[in-house]
């Protein structure tokens, strides 16, 4: 390994020393730093490992130095909360009981384009490498990551055309109930009914897919065509909350995949400071 890293870093050398422009001297960082962050990924960080098998998919030299970064997050914070034959007390972190901090297998980019083809959408860039780098599924805030396969779990969905449609929403949504909660038996009444069939109707979250399942019914959405498109959202309507975007607590702006995701990692390692 000594002598891949020395390779590595006389290739940097000698490349940047040929590069006459500041716009080729970041094209050459980006390169060397991917041909790094590649290397490192295989060694020693099990759950990360690229298996041989997967095709390249194109990134920006930004998002594998911000990928690189949950890398270590995450290893820190397993190292914490992960399971232990010395620890007193384990998986103190919400759900992480349940993933114990592992990934499932990365997807292949024949599958990844498998599944966009099907369903004429483009998955978005932050989530796409992340579940062909790091995990399809698998480590994450609450119970874990779904494997994109579950992307419809416990939803009926007929509609060809559900997840290549807009998503609805640019703002929280939700629906009044006008029926009368104080009357025992008003599941039974015609406004109820009309209410529910409404409120629950799959229209109200086209064009996502569920990657997360919080607990009490209540799922996070990745937003995969509108205006919305790569934001996370919750859907809370089992709980008379509607649907309505996720919001960074440090700074208020609503979250992409992996903002959402290095949030839930940021938090849960307050909880060991």
């Amino acid at each position: 390994m000594a002598i891949w890293w020395l390779d590595v870093v006389s290739f940097g050398i000698l490349s940047l020393s040929a590069l006459v422009s500041a716009d080729v001297i970041l094209l050459g960082f980006c390169l060397a730093s991917s041909f790094v962050f590649l290397l490192g990924c295989g060694s020693g960080l099990d759950d990360f490992q690229i298996p041989p098998h997967r095709q390249a998919v194109s990134v920006t030299c930004h998002f594998i130095m911000t990928l690189h970064d949950l890398k270590v997050k995450h290893d820190k914070l397993k190292k914490l909360d992960g399971g232990s034959f010395f620890k007193g007390a384990t998986y103190k972190t919400f759900g992480s009981d349940t993933h114990k901090y592992k990934f499932n297998s990365c997807l292949t980019g024949d599958t990844l384009k498998a599944f966009e083809n099907s369903f004429s959408v483009t998955l978005p860039l932050d989530y796409r490498n992340f579940i062909a780098q790091v995990g399809n599924g698998g480590s994450g805030p609450a119970y874990g990551l779904l494997q994109l396969s579950d992307w419809n779990i416990e939803l009926e969905i007929n509609e060809n055309n559900f997840l290549s449609t807009d998503f609805p929403h640019t703002d929280k949504w939700n629906v009044a109930q006008d029926f009368d909660t104080d009357n025992e038996d008003y599941t039974e009444t015609e406004e109820f009914q009309k209410w529910e069939e409404n409120y629950f109707s799959n229209r109200h979250i086209t064009g996502s897919i569920r990657i997360c399942h919080y607990g009490c019914a209540i799922y996070y959405l990745l937003i995969v065509t509108g205006n919305t498109a790569g934001q996370i959202w919750v859907d809370d309507r089992a709980n008379d909350f509607g649907i309505y975007p996720a919001i960074s607590k440090s700074t208020g702006r609503q979250l992409n995949f992996i903002e959402w995701y290095d949030e839930w990692l940021t938090d849960s390692l307050k909880e060991f400071a």
